[in-house]
């Protein structure tokens, strides 16, 4: 598949919709697929957090979780 020729073909049968139907699950798709400005920051924090080596492992995680939510 060409995503450049699809996205064209997409634009072209978009531009020649008239079914508003069809324009509202476009929109909202376009909507559940957008990162809000919040999201960007909590996405920006994590990839800062990995530059500076500010990490746990998976195991050091497991360990934390398991004495936190230990049956007592």
């Amino acid at each position: 598949m060409n995503i450049t020729i699809e996205k064209q073909n997409l634009l072209q049968w978009i531009q020649g919709l008239t079914d508003e139907k069809i324009i509202e699950r476009i929109l909202s798709i376009k909507q559940n697929n957008e990162v809000s400005t919040y999201e960007n920051q909590l996405i920006q924090k994590g990839l800062d957090d990995i530059s500076s080596g500010n990490v746990s492992s998976h195991e050091d995680v497991k360990k934390r979780f398991e004495a936190k939510f230990a049956k007592k």
